[in-house]
């Protein structure tokens, strides 16, 4: 080969170089754009699905609160269809994302994902975590090695013991459209559709809860998810839970979305906790650069945008409320993303960290509970005994009160984060502290004027 010939090849791959460059950057430009597309679309989406559904509401007199004398001391009635608009917000925008994105979309809703289906059975093989390399099975005869940079190759092995590939696929940018996906959107619709009939009439606490119990025992075995293990929380080894796991996720699925729809007595305060727990989510776990994460910011903007109207920036006049098909929606997302980042396999995401993220209406509904029982009053009863009311009692007003306990809840999450990245094998560390905080705060609690 000339001389000028290698210096012509020496260009040629020059160009290619500088060519792979552009793309990379214009790709890793894309997966950072993106995000605050989503944002945007999902926060117009419901801005705009908030409008509409306030609209109709009072031109047709439905899912309207009136003010009485007892608890809700709004001046107008106002409409509850802020949780409508939400959810209306994220389908919306959630349709656009497959028109504004260029990722794949894989769908693994099948039976077989079903609970005691094939996700129960042992699939996974190895998992070189300093390479990052995993090995699957997929099954009896083959398996599946996912490389760091997102290419995955499937294997057949032969009579003779050799691997023949099959198939090579780069999944970084798949957005998979999995059981649970599927699933959490199916029963938080079906669970926000059925309390709308306690905004409508008022349903007995013992139907509500059946109903959230009914919705989460229904994901749980659509998608097989729940917490089979609470980490190493007491510091003696970690505690599994088996099958014993369904009734207790029941039990905590059901007791934060109950805990959510209690702390709803000021504006803004409920949706505002949710996006506290929703961005600490996208946080610690990298969402906005994940395209199969990129659902999580559509909640995001959507409740940003339901926020205009609750917290009256668009005007006292225009005022809606989530109403409790909203704030039991958005306890039950809330609380079942918590789930799902805690029990999923490789994950960096203690189960005690989840219960930083919803620390606030964690303390409120245990100490309201707990003081209700001691007294001998039903413990869902609706009353001002509240953390809200007791500080408004105190003569605080509501918006000091809302940057209060927002700043303290974003204080609690960002200390979840750091025990969960602190100390990941020391998790009790994390979990003592919680106990003392929440042993605090229930004794100073006490030293706040009652009004039940």
């Amino acid at each position: 080969m000339s001389f000028e010939e290698s210096e012509e090849t020496f260009e040629e791959k020059d160009i290619i170089i500088n060519r792979d460059k552009k793309n990379i950057q214009f790709n890793f430009f894309m997966i950072k754009i993106i995000p605050v597309a989503l944002f945007f679309l999902s926060f117009f989406a419901s801005l705009v699905s908030n409008a509409w559904l306030r609209i109709f509401a009072r031109k047709n007199n439905f899912l309207i609160d009136r003010p009485d004398k007892y608890r809700k001391f709004h001046k107008d009635p106002t409409p509850l269809t802020g949780g409508i608009g939400i959810t209306f917000g994220i389908i919306f925008s959630g349709i656009f994302l497959f028109f504004l994105t260029d990722t794949s979309y894989t769908s693994e809703v099948s039976v077989n994902n079903f609970l005691g289906q094939d996700q129960n059975e042992s699939h996974l093989i190895q998992i070189n975590e300093e390479k990052g390399i995993v090995i699957e099975r997929v099954n009896d005869d083959s398996f599946s090695i996912t490389l760091p940079d997102g290419n995955k190759s499937i294997y057949k092995i032969s009579d003779s013991g050799e691997s023949i590939l099959l198939s090579t696929s780069n999944s970084s940018k798949d957005l998979i459209i999995s059981n649970f996906s599927f699933g959490l959107a199916l029963f938080t619709i079906l669970l926000q559709f059925l309390m709308t009939f306690d905004d409508l009439r008022g349903l007995k606490a013992l139907t509500r809860l059946l109903i959230q119990a009914g919705c989460t025992t229904g994901l749980i075995f659509f998608s097989g998810v729940y917490l089979e293990s609470l980490g190493n929380l007491f510091g003696f080894g970690e505690i599994y839970l088996g099958l014993w796991g369904i009734p207790f996720t029941v039990f905590c699925i059901v007791g934060m979305v109950n805990a959510f729809n209690m702390i709803d007595g000021l504006n803004g305060l409920c949706a505002s906790l949710c996006l506290v727990c929703f961005m600490a989510i996208i946080y610690m776990i990298n969402a906005d650069t994940v395209p199969s994460l990129f659902p999580l910011i559509l909640p995001v903007g959507a409740i940003t945008g339901f926020l205009m109207y609750n917290l009256g920036v668009l005007g006292n006049q225009r005022t809606v409320f989530l109403g409790d098909n909203g704030s039991n929606a958005l306890g039950f997302m809330c609380a079942w993303i918590l789930v799902y980042f805690s029990s999923v396999e490789n994950s960096n995401f203690a189960p005690v960290t989840a219960l930083w993220f919803v620390a606030i209406p964690f303390f409120d509904a245990v100490g309201v509970m707990v003081s209700r029982a001691i007294k001998g009053i039903m413990p869902l009863r609706p009353g001002r005994d509240h953390l809200h009311h007791k500080l408004l009692d105190m003569g605080l007003s509501s918006n000091t009160i809302y940057v209060v306990l927002i700043l303290i809840s974003t204080s609690f999450a960002a200390i979840g984060y750091i025990f969960n990245y602190s100390f990941p094998e020391s998790q009790s560390i994390s979990f003592y502290t919680f106990i003392a905080v929440w042993l605090c705060y229930y004794f100073l609690i006490r030293f706040i004027p009652k009004n039940v």
